[in-house]
C-alpha cells in the first residue's frame, strides 16, 4: 500500500496506477476521520468491487481535541487498510491541506427550519479538497452519515464535478446499534442505553408505514423517549429523503436521522423508508 502525505506526492504516485498497462483505472475514494472499525471496512469492501483503484482519505481536522481524529503523523492502523486491499492512503496534515490558512468556503443552505444537521461550509470545502486530489471516478459513503453524503452529492452537483456517489447500508451490531468509533468504546451500560436510538428510528418508521403523517407529534414521542434515557438530543427529525426538506404529506422517500450525546460521545444513525 502507498501512502501519500501531500496532493503533489498522492498526484505522482496514483496517476501511473491510474493509466497502468495503457488501460484506464477507475478510482474509488472513501474518507475518514480516522477510528477505523468494521463500518468502514464495509464501505472500503465495496469500493473495491466497483473500481479497480482504492484511495482512503484521512481527512485533516482543525480541531486536534477531538478524540476520533488520526492525522497523517498519528496514524498507525495500517494493518486494517491492507486487509482490505486498499491502495492509497492520502493522509494529510491541516497545515498541507490549507497552507494558506482557510479563506474560502462552499456552503449548503440547510432546506429543513432546523439547520442543526447542516455539515457545514468547511466540512464540505475539506470534502471538495479531497475529491479535487484524488479525481475518483466514485466516491462511497456510509448510510449512518446520510446527511453528509446527500450534501456532498448535492455540491457535486452543484459544481457539475463528474464524480459519482454511491452509499453503501450502515454495517450493525446484533442490537442494531449502527458500528462506530464513538460505539466502540462504550461501557457495556452507555451501550444498553444508546440502543433507543435504533430502536426509536425503528418505531418512527413503523409509525410512518402504518399512516401516520403527524410528523411534528412523531418526532416529539421519539424525542421524549431518547430524553427518557437519558440522552442529549442533537437533533432527531423525519426528512424527504430526496432533498432533505422536512417531510410532508406528499413524501414517499424518508430519512428519519437522528444525532444524539451520550457523556460527551456523539453518535449518529439513520433510517430510510419508501412508501
Amino acid at each position: 500500500m502507498i501512502i501519500a502525505r501531500t496532493a503533489n506526492n498522492l498526484a505522482q504516485e496514483i496517476e501511473p496506477l491510474r493509466h497502468r498497462s495503457g488501460v484506464h483505472k477507475r478510482v474509488a475514494l472513501v474518507t475518514t476521520r480516522g477510528g477505523f472499525h468494521d463500518g468502514h471496512g464495509a464501505v472500503m469492501n465495496a469500493a473495491k468491487t466497483i473500481c479497480d483503484i482504492v484511495v482512503v482519505a484521512i481527512a485533516p481536522e482543525p480541531d486536534h481535541s477531538n478524540g476520533n481524529v488520526v492525522t497523517a503523523s498519528e496514524f498507525q492502523d495500517i494493518a486494517f487498510l491492507e486487509q482490505h486491499e486498499v491502495d492509497i492512503l492520502f493522509a494529510p496534515s491541516e497545515s498541507d491541506f490549507f497552507p494558506h490558512g482557510f479563506e474560502f468556503t462552499y456552503n449548503l443552505q440547510p432546506p429543513h427550519e432546523n439547520g442543526d444537521f447542516s455539515i457545514g461550509a468547511y466540512r464540505l470545502t475539506q470534502q471538495l479538497k479531497l475529491i479535487n486530489s484524488v479525481q475518483p471516478d466514485v466516491m462511497v459513503w456510509g448510510e449512518k452519515n446520510f446527511i453528509e453524503f446527500h450534501s456532498v452529492r448535492q455540491m457535486l452537483r452543484d459544481l457539475d464535478v463528474r464524480t459519482q456517489v454511491q452509499c453503501v447500508p450502515t454495517v450493525r451490531h446484533a442490537d442494531g446499534v449502527a458500528v462506530s468509533t464513538s460505539v466502540e468504546s462504550m461501557t457495556s451500560d452507555q451501550r444498553n442505553r444508546i440502543k433507543i436510538l435504533n430502536e426509536t428510528l425503528h418505531n418512527v418508521a413503523h409509525a410512518i408505514r402504518t399512516g401516520a403523517r403527524n410528523f411534528s407529534k412523531i418526532e416529539k414521542t421519539a424525542r421524549l423517549a431518547l430524553r427518557g434515557a437519558e440522552l442529549d438530543i442533537t437533533y432527531f427529525t423525519i426528512l424527504d429523503e430526496e432533498n432533505l426538506a422536512a417531510a410532508n404529506q406528499e413524501t414517499t422517500t424518508f430519512r428519519i436521522v437522528g444525532s444524539v450525546k451520550l457523556d460527551e460521545r456523539m453518535v449518529t444513525d439513520s433510517m430510510g423508508l419508501t412508501l
